[in-house]
């Protein structure tokens, strides 16, 4: 049951935060475009998902690994900024989109705080020839086609770690809520057995405050007695020793 309430909350907070209309439309839908490379305009498929930079990245190659068995490297790829962060997989067999060895590149950028972008672009004969919708129209079709099925997986990839993190948050919302209502409870029993304590000395300290007041009416009286034997014992030795004059 409290899994269920766990994803049932996830999915409220991811429905909360996904955009919707035609800014759906947009995430996820592959788009031609390019990419500024060496100081010149390249062909290149990009295509806005959610989630973080850094989850963006790390699931993109988890996902060309997987399905294509491509292993990219940070390298730079001169006049794109950010260079140093740019994915390469140089040399790579590719067989999908070219019988050739391709230099595959992905540069992945954050153009809002909801969304990431991921740029695609190639080239084979060692660089020499960029992947061109007009000039190579199937290499980039086939190239397409591998950022289409990233997209298609990247969605309820992502839409599933929305979710973990929500409930993760419940979790710990639920674990603090315990935490706080064990304190409480430990507090007010703290508090009722110094109140208690409290009683018990306030009715202690009344005690002896009429113990303290019987005992002053005493000393008083012991005072008076004393101070008469005194007198009783001085006359009873003046009369014996007028006896032991005689």
């Amino acid at each position: 049951m409290k899994t269920f309430l766990f994803r049932l909350l996830g999915w409220s907070l991811l429905a909360a935060a996904l955009p919707t209309g035609s800014a759906l439309a947009q995430v996820y839908d592959v788009r031609t475009s390019t990419v500024n490379v060496d100081r010149r305009e390249r062909p290149a498929l990009k295509v806005q998902v959610e989630g973080s930079t850094s989850l963006v990245r790390a699931y993109f190659q988890e996902f060309m690994k997987d399905n294509y068995n491509i292993r990219f490297k940070t390298g730079g790829v001169l006049g794109i900024g950010g260079s140093k962060d740019v994915l390469t997989a140089k040399q790579t067999p590719v067989s999908s989109v070219s019988g050739k060895l391709l230099d595959l590149y992905a540069n992945i950028v954050a153009p809002s705080d909801s969304t990431v972008e991921v740029q695609v672009f190639a080239a084979f004969d060692n660089g020499t020839t960029w992947i061109d919708p007009e000039r190579t129209p199937s290499e980039f079709a086939a190239l397409r086609t591998i950022v289409n099925n990233f997209a298609r997986e990247a969605r309820p990839y992502f839409y599933k770690q929305q979710v973990a993190e929500a409930e993760k948050q419940l979790q710990e919302a639920e674990k603090e809520k315990s935490r706080l209502e064990k304190d409480t409870k430990t507090t007010q029993e703290n508090t009722a057995s110094n109140l208690a304590r409290i009683q018990q000395l306030q009715e202690q300290n009344e005690k002896n405050a009429a113990r303290v007041k019987e005992n002053d009416a005493k000393l008083q009286e012991n005072t008076t007695l004393t101070e008469r034997r005194k007198i009783l014992l001085q006359r009873r030795r003046d009369r014996l020793s007028a006896l032991d004059r005689k």
